[in-house]
Formats: C-alpha cells, sequence, structure tokens
C-alpha cells in the first residue's frame, strides 16, 4: 500500500502525481515494518520520474530475557515451562523462568485454501 502525505492511494506499482513541495510517501505492507521515504519536488523539477523503496524489516514477535537481552522472531508456543520461538528458520527453547516479556504482533488469521463443498446430486 502507498500512502502520499497520510492519504492512501492504492497499492504498488503505482503512477502518482505529486506537486511542487515537501511530501512524504509511506509503504505499507502486512508483517513488515512501514518505511517512509521524504520527497521535495522543486518548481524546477522535471516532469517524470520514479521511486523504488524496499521494506525494512519484518514485524516480529519479541521475548525480553531477564538478562536483558532481547530474541525476535515467531513465538511458537510458550507454557509454564518454555517458551519457543523461531528465530532464523531455527527453533530455539528458553526456560520460562528466564522470560521477562513477551511482546506479540498482531497478525490477521490465513484464511485456508479449502475446495469448495461438493454439492449432492438431485
Amino acid at each position: 500500500m502507498l500512502k502520499v502525505d497520510g492519504t492512501e492511494t492504492g497499492t504498488t506499482p503505482r503512477v502518482i502525481n505529486v506537486g511542487v513541495g515537501k511530501h512524504t510517501l509511506t509503504f505499507l505492507k502486512e508483517g513488515f515494518t512501514a518505511g517512509n521515504y521524504p520527497l521535495e519536488i522543486s518548481p524546477e523539477d522535471v516532469s517524470g520520474g520514479s521511486v523504488s523503496y524496499e521494506l525494512g524489516a519484518s514485524a516480529f514477535d519479541s521475548v525480553e530475557l531477564r538478562d536483558g537481552s532481547l530474541l525476535t522472531g515467531d513465538l511458537v508456543s510458550i507454557s509454564g515451562m518454555d517458551a519457543e520461538i523461531r528465530v532464523g528458520g531455527s527453533i530455539q527453547h528458553i526456560d520460562r523462568n528466564k522470560i521477562k516479556r513477551v511482546m506479540l504482533v498482531q497478525r490477521d488469521t490465513p484464511v485456508p485454501n479449502l475446495p469448495p463443498a461438493a454439492m449432492p446430486k438431485p
């Protein structure tokens, strides 16, 4: 999703018209941290041009340990005994007593691709 000065303009790639002045392009994609791109157009600038922007790090869950370290990844499970967090593709088991705080990222529930329901024959 692309926003220009806070107003949604649609998904990228996208052709937009931007007037003279200072603007902020905001790029959003689910699962990624939003990115802002400052853009300044002067009266002498020639019409046309393009902007490429690579989104930053994925938005992950965070587990803060009592020793002050922070793990970021996908929290797989947590129980009274331990927590499992996927960091860089591998599962790490952490003793629950070593965990100070867990911060979860809100995600939409994935919709499974289910075949259409079979219709009974007449």
